[in-house]
């Protein structure tokens, strides 16, 4: 399959940094995030789609195509400029634009030589990115990072990057060799960017007369960033402009997901404020949160809580991965789609979880297997699907997944099926080992769905945090007696493995965030990587993770269901198959820092 389709024109449109620069007083390139270039022309009187498709598509035959490009113009119109797609433009044109836009690249004896200039409000370009413009082919990635090795994963403005010659598109590769120049990436000196255009505020709710004051004695200093001010027991938000009191404070600073948590949360902090109408709360009004509804890093940098959390991140800090993997060369990945059979998961609008996580799972095993060197392994398969997932949005609902152990189990009752997954996985451990694969060559997905307050949005990772790890793990009894379980019997978990493990994870789960947001997916805004579950006024770590004998273990939630944003999205099957590119590229990077 060609990738380059992937970085998809329409999904995020609305959120996307614009870049535009103008060729001639009647050329300009319009230049959207995740996309590829749009010329936009003015046309001379007399001229039609024939004549612009002669000039600038190479060929007078693609008028029609150019025509379909722009269906509000039955004809060019004086005045009016006409949208030439990349994918029509002829190869000189497309040359002439990088050039345009990237004035210092040069062709080298070598290949590209391209110059980061970060054109989206600072962002600098990705090193798929990279491989989409130059290559045509954005899987090929890993192979210009590795001629590169000095330059690292997020390459700052400034930085000189090489593009083999044997990857470029032919008409870069046609272009003659400029003048010998030394090429240093490392040393390449990063130039300053311009600050973000400031985009307007939404005006603001309705609002009283006067707010209240704010009592008691201001107490303790905030971290940096962090835009609380404290007191006697309670810290005071402020609220900015268009925000709003459940995702602006309660899933920001309480950490809470769920709707009946925010909800009555949100409720509590209102009376706590004086607040009676949680719809009309005017701008700067303080709210007041009590110190123990906070998350431990927004308390005071002297609170006990915040301390004892710092000593955990310094700890968890000091853990480092041994082992380096080049393109997934020689790493295990475990690839896990929660629910499935007679459990379907979290259900909003019909759809269904584990109809599209699984999907996401087969998209992200067809990636690796197809442009990594990972070895991949499956938890759980549908008996009816091969392979290769169809470029479908919608997909039929379907009861037939069953858990891969020895003999098969159908997934008809939750409860086993989660316990299932984690013996199949340390049943697998044990079978590597003895192989001669080390743990931390392993890694272990289970891909989700969440189904959180509808203000929430976007992907998220949980870890296995080490306070909710137990010494040893024991299958229920109430399992089949499937030969894995008879294998795993009682998982003890050596002296130091949950704080390891918290570690390689969080390593890991943090590269596939900054991958997703780099491939323009929506992220969770605060905190998208978390080591428990809170819910109900309880914390705790998915059994799927909290017995799993994977050092490096994560559970992904790729989309909140209940958000409608989120669920439209997962019914396309062009965002699944670039949500499991990012995840791809997420699982590599981890490995290769």
């Amino acid at each position: 399959m060609n990738l380059a389709p992937l970085l998809l024109a329409a999904l995020f449109a609305s959120e996307a940094p614009r870049f535009s620069v103008d060729l001639s007083p009647t050329v300009r390139v319009s230049w959207e995030r995740g996309q590829m270039p749009v010329l936009w022309v003015m046309p001379a009187p007399g001229q039609g789609f024939s004549h612009l498709a002669k000039a600038f598509c190479g060929d007078a035959q693609k008028a029609r195509q150019l025509a379909k490009a722009n269906p509000a113009l039955a004809r060019p119109l004086k005045g009016v400029r006409v949208q030439i797609p990349w994918a029509l433009l002829a190869p000189a044109k497309k040359v002439e634009i990088l050039r345009a836009v990237f004035p210092k690249d040069r062709r080298v004896a070598g290949g590209y030589e391209h110059e980061i200039v970060a054109l989206w409000q600072g962002e600098p370009e990705s090193w798929w990115e990279l491989a989409e413009w130059f290559c045509g082919d954005g899987s090929l990635y890993g192979e210009i990072k590795k001629a590169n090795p000095q330059v690292p994963l997020f390459p700052p403005a400034g930085t000189r990057v090489m593009i083999p010659k044997r990857f470029l598109l032919p008409e870069l590769r046609a272009l003659p060799v400029e003048a010998k120049r030394e090429f240093s990436p490392a040393a390449a000196t990063p130039t300053p960017t311009p600050p973000p255009t400031p985009v307007p505020s939404p005006p603001p709710p309705r609002r009283s007369p006067t707010l209240p004051p704010t009592p008691g004695r201001e107490e303790g200093k905030a971290p940096p960033g962090v835009p609380l001010e404290y007191h006697d027991g309670y810290a005071v938000y402020r609220l900015a402009p268009g925000e709003a009191l459940y995702s602006a404070v309660v899933v920001r600073f309480t950490g809470l997901l769920h709707a009946a948590d925010v909800n009555a949360t949100a409720f509590k902090l209102a009376e706590l404020s004086g607040i009676t109408d949680v719809t009309a709360i005017p701008v700067g009004y303080p709210i007041r949160i009590p110190f123990e509804l906070l998350l431990p890093e927004y308390l005071p940098l002297e609170h006990p809580k915040r301390r004892d959390w710092e000593r955990e991140k310094e700890e968890l800090a000091s853990i480092r991965r041994l082992i380096r993997a080049a393109n997934l060369d020689g790493i295990h990945v475990i690839l896990d789609a929660g629910h499935g059979g007679a459990d379907t998961g979290a259900i909003a609008e019909g759809v269904w979880e584990a109809t599209y996580t699984y999907d996401v799972m087969m998209r992200l095993k067809r990636v690796l297997e197809r442009d990594t060197k990972a070895t991949v392994w499956l938890v759980v398969r549908d008996q009816a699907l091969g392979d290769d997932p169809p470029p479908k949005n919608q997909l039929p609902q379907r009861r037939q997944q069953i858990l891969l152990t020895t003999p098969p189990y159908d997934l008809a009752d939750s409860a086993t099926g989660v316990h299932l997954r984690w013996v199949l996985a340390n049943s697998l451990v044990a079978k590597l080992q003895k192989q001669g694969v080390a743990p931390e060559q392993m890694v272990f997905v289970s891909i989700h769905a969440d189904s959180l307050h509808p203000a929430v949005r976007g992907l998220m990772v949980y870890v296995p945090g080490r306070r909710f790890r137990p010494a040893e793990a024991r299958p229920p009894s109430y399992l089949p007696p499937v030969r894995e379980v008879r294998e795993v019997g009682r998982w003890r978990f050596s002296p130091g493995f949950s704080s390891r493990s918290e570690a390689l994870s969080t390593q890991l789960a943090e590269s596939l965030v900054r991958a997703a947001r780099r491939f323009n997916l929506p992220v969770h805004p605060f905190d998208p990587v978390r080591s428990h579950v809170i819910r109900g006024g309880q914390a705790w770590v998915p059994a799927v993770l909290r017995f799993c004998g994977v050092p490096t273990a994560v559970l992904v939630e790729i989309v909140n269901l209940n958000n409608q944003e989120d669920r439209e999205l997962l019914l396309s099957w062009q965002f699944r198959e670039k949500l499991a590119h990012a995840l791809a590229a997420g699982l590599a990077e981890g490995f290769a820092r």
